[in-house]
């Protein structure tokens, strides 16, 4: 008897935050036999535990809240060592995320009237 069970996978996606979670959906929505690996119980991850709105240029508390704005915050809080493509896809690509997220059931702080509220800059 061998002392450790083996597996195939064609993805394994390691951390179960919220990261991970959209990883492994995509991979297995994409017909790949996919793995999650956690170190906690599932559900538990960091993200969980972020406080607050999210960072998204939803533009609807402030109209001047756009994916230039978000790309421009994103750059000088990373001191502009980020890598700047996938920062500007990532400020672009946010709004749709953030929806498809709420979509998937994740619950997200709100302004007195009902609508996501944004990341505090």
């Amino acid at each position: 008897m061998e002392k450790y069970e083996r597996h195939q996978f064609d993805v394994i996606v390691i951390g179960a935050g919220g990261a991970g979670l959209r990883a492994a959906i995509e991979a297995s929505s994409l017909g790949g036999k996919t793995a999650l690996v956690c170190k906690s119980l599932l559900g538990k991850a960091h993200t969980v535990m972020a406080e607050g709105g999210i960072a998204a240029a939803l533009a609807h508390v402030d109209p001047q809240d756009n994916w230039q704005t978000h790309f421009r915050d994103t750059m000088k809080g990373g001191q502009f060592l980020n890598n700047w493509r996938m920062a500007q896809l990532h400020a672009q690509e946010a709004p749709d995320r953030v929806r498809e997220l709420e979509r998937w059931g994740a619950v997200f702080d709100r302004t007195t009237d009902g609508r996501i509220l944004p990341a505090s800059r």
